[in-house]
């Protein structure tokens, strides 16, 4: 799939702000779309459709769970104390997420499950009671994986 049909897909479910933060989409409006990757996007996509149930990004939540910015607190808190931050969410790349009435091990499972659905790698942080889902490519592991930071 390509990426303008991907981004046309999940506009279905979400909005750019879902995915953004507050600035990010005042100075970018529509045009921040550019910042999310393709595989991330359409991995989102995947699950959305797959499971068949909402999922929560941003909305209604204190942190920046899509893609975040050197002025949002996590990661201008790490600048500050001049400690190295290059998360999966600073390249566009990840997303934290809960999905309607679903666990987030619940979640992982069916990614697991349904390893097949994505063509490309994927993994999922394992122990945490959101879902942190990233497209990171670390050679030596597998196609759909859970990790520990």
């Amino acid at each position: 799939m390509k990426r303008d049909e991907i981004i046309h897909n999940l506009q279905e479910y979400f909005s750019i702000q879902d995915l953004v933060g507050k600035r990010t989409y005042a100075k970018y409006k529509e045009r921040a779309w550019r910042f999310l990757d393709t595989d991330a996007l359409h991995a989102l996509l995947i699950v959305r459709q797959g499971i068949g149930e909402p999922i929560n990004v941003n909305y209604g939540s204190k942190w920046q769970r899509g893609l975040r910015t050197n002025i949002q607190q996590i990661v201008r808190a790490k600048s500050l104390k001049n400690r190295l931050y290059i998360s999966a969410h600073v390249q566009g790349k990840a997303f934290d997420f809960d999905v309607k009435g679903w666990s987030s091990n619940s979640v992982r499972q069916w990614a697991l499950q349904n390893k097949d659905k994505f063509p490309f790698k994927i993994r999922f942080e394992d122990g945490v009671s959101w879902v942190h889902m990233d497209t990171i490519d670390e050679p030596q592991n597998p196609h759909v994986y859970l990790f520990k930071p």
